[in-house]
């Protein structure tokens, strides 16, 4: 039981932390469309897909199972 009990903090833990990071991405693109700023969070989701896409069906299915995960 407390195996299960850890896992469920660990979820929950990093669930909130994912959770903060879409919200602060999609402050950061509005704040870039309202505001010039210094950081352009469309450019770096472009670079990261740009990554997966680099190294072929590999990475193809590299990005598809890292999709998967953020689905859940």
């Amino acid at each position: 039981m407390a195996f299960k009990n850890i896992t469920t903090q660990i979820n929950d833990i990093i669930s909130g932390i994912v959770a903060l990071i879409k919200g602060l991405v999609v402050f950061f693109v509005f704040a870039n469309i309202l505001f010039t700023t210094g950081f352009t969070p469309i450019a770096g989701i472009i670079s990261l897909i740009n990554a997966f896409l680099g190294a072929g069906l590999v990475g193809l299915v590299a990005l598809l199972i890292f999709v998967s995960f953020l689905d859940k």
